[in-house]
């Protein structure tokens, strides 16, 4: 039996700006609803200088296009060492000329506002898509931080391994330790994608069932067959690991992904998050963050809104949020609730504003269990 303090406690459960100091965020989130076209990008990679190991900010590019390609198996990401036109002609702002760039400069083609002061982004990319394929993508890293590039060891590379990321259709992500968070540690490690970028990988570029934490087969309450997918799990270690066991102290993190059924695309509507204890009563997640008692799974108060253009965005179901998106409830601690020797699960489910009481769901919940001490 949970105590009566469940019913409060602090969470249980076109453009893309890279490392801004504030700002949206979305555990993984498909930022683009359709993939490359064959899988297949382009670049024409023009990056005079070098890194401090010596080799050409080209050959970084080309090493941090690896990252992907060896994780996913099925991508191929080129680069040539060559100049091309960024900018579309007469047009401020616009990178879209049918020609993937990568590049140095001071401005998005002749727009201030994302490399000055109030932005101060270390890089942005610019991706372009048609009803069925991304076709066109273009990365300008800030030419004010070239100098940090030259000397910040691995700096760069993180840096270019997030922007990549972008062009592959991903947006930013929650769960600290992906390479897709919003604002990057500088310099401080050599990218390995996290269990979250890779979930991300699968699910777009691969079989979701290669995405470890993979919240088992989508339902509806309909009965309809469907394509939603819930990915989720709890990590004390920023996203990691993710585990199913704990200690009491351990101030624990949920994250969780809702991946749309694919014709859902451009549709709006909830996301619902349902806690069940060991003697079966219901709590809901409720907008604030904070999960209360639920009487059935009827009807299930929005945990936060279904945005209509992503087709996978996140949220921070317990713990922290990274920025501002969710409000900031503090990690889930087992001792300050009394859960020694229990068990929660925690499921994930949307619903669309078209379509009220209707929801598509995981099939397995996030499961949390405490040692007794």
């Amino acid at each position: 039996m949970l105590p009566n303090r469940f019913s409060s406690f602090a969470p249980a459960l076109p453009l893309a700006v890279a490392l801004l100091p504030a700002g949206p965020v979305q555990a993984f989130e498909l930022s683009i609803p359709v993939p490359l076209r064959d899988n297949s990008h382009a670049f024409h990679a023009h990056l005079p200088g070098f890194l401090p190991d010596g080799r050409s900010f080209f050959q970084g590019f080309v090493s941090a296009t690896h990252a992907w390609m060896d994780a996913s198996g099925v991508l191929n990401l080129s680069a040539t060492d060559e100049q091309r036109e960024v900018c579309r002609a007469n047009e401020t702002g616009n990178t879209e000329n049918g020609v993937s760039t990568v590049s140095f400069a001071e401005t998005l083609c002749g727009e201030l506002s994302y490399f000055d002061t109030s932005f101060n982004a270390d890089a942005l990319t610019q991706t372009h898509w048609g009803s069925f394929a991304i076709i066109e993508s273009d990365i300008i890293f800030n030419e004010r931080f070239k100098p940090d590039f030259e000397t910040v060891q691995h700096y760069f590379h993180n840096v270019a391994v997030h922007e990549i990321g972008h062009t592959l259709g991903l947006g930013h992500s929650a769960v600290q330790a992906s390479i897709m968070v919003a604002r990057l540690a500088r310099g401080e490690r050599n990218t390995i994608l996290s269990i979250d970028d890779l979930c991300a990988l699968a699910v777009r570029y691969g079989s979701p069932d290669e995405c470890p934490i993979l919240l088992g087969q989508g339902y509806s309450t309909s009965g309809l067959d469907t394509s939603a997918l819930f990915v989720g799990g709890a990590t004390i270690d920023g996203g990691v690991t993710f585990q199913s066991q704990f200690s009491p102290s351990d101030e624990i993190t949920i994250y969780g992904t809702f991946v749309k059924d694919e014709f859902h695309r451009g549709r709006g509507g909830n996301l619902h998050v349902v806690a069940v204890a060991e003697d079966g009563s219901l709590f809901a997640r409720h907008v604030d963050g904070y999960f209360r008692p639920l009487a059935d799974v009827v009807d299930i108060p929005s945990a936060g809104e279904l945005r209509t253009r992503p087709s996978a965005q996140d949220l921070v179901v317990l713990g922290s949020r990274h920025y501002s998106r969710e409000p900031s409830v503090g990690p889930l601690i087992g001792a300050e609730l009394g859960l020694q020797g229990q068990t929660v699960l925690v499921y994930l489910a949307y619903s669309l504003h078209e379509a009220p009481g209707v929801y598509y769901y995981g099939g397995e919940p996030i499961s949390l269990s405490w040692d007794l001490e």
